[in-house]
């Protein structure tokens, strides 16, 4: 039997090779990506609106209670609205929902921006418009972690729902470091 030449061997099956890359795959879907944006610069700008909020108290009160209050009044609303929160987001339109919790996140920002501007903010004025902040927040994470299966293959929905864990864990530490140095360099009002 003559020998074979290394040309003619024949060759396993190649294996597939994860890909290095495949945590990002989501992002390749421009809808996702979108969705995906958005989460982090909210979150950024939710965590932002945090540390301005109990800074503001500070400058309103000199009661370390009222300061306290500030954080209360941001995470009871998800305390309070989680379960029937999440309801809502099975039952309703999510994408009609999503967007309806941003413009009641929006409208929020834009009463807080007026008082603050009008120079008519109290501590209670603040607590309140802090809560209302909450509400929002609280409707609108729900919705969003039903909103990323419909949007992305089941085979990429791991992938997806890490990038929100990287977007939201992220956020924790650009949103209250430049809340920082906007507040440091141009004071809480901004």
């Amino acid at each position: 039997m003559p020998p074979i030449s290394p040309e003619e061997t024949p060759l396993p099956p190649a294996k597939p090779q994860p890909s290095n890359l495949a945590a990002l795959e989501p992002l390749k879907l421009p809808v996702f990506r979108m969705l995906w944006s958005t989460w982090l610069i909210a979150n950024i700008c939710m965590w932002m609106n945090d540390v301005a909020a109990a800074w503001m108290m500070t400058s309103l009160t000199t009661s370390p209670i009222w300061v306290a209050l500030v954080q209360s009044a941001s995470t009871l609303p998800v305390f309070l609205l989680g379960l029937p929160s999440g309801a809502l987001a099975d039952i309703l339109d999510r994408r009609r929902w999503l967007v309806a919790t941003q413009f009641w996140l929006a409208g929020t920002a834009v009463v807080l921006c007026a008082a603050i501007a009008l120079d008519v903010m109290t501590a209670p004025l603040l607590l309140a418009l802090t809560f209302a902040n909450g509400i929002g927040l609280a409707l609108r994470w729900p919705v969003f972690s039903a909103i990323v299966p419909e949007l992305v293959p089941r085979q990429q929905l791991p992938a997806a729902l890490g990038l929100n864990g990287i977007a939201m864990n992220a956020s924790r530490i650009v949103g209250p470091l430049t809340a920082g140095m906007l507040i440091a360099s141009a004071g809480s009002v901004w």
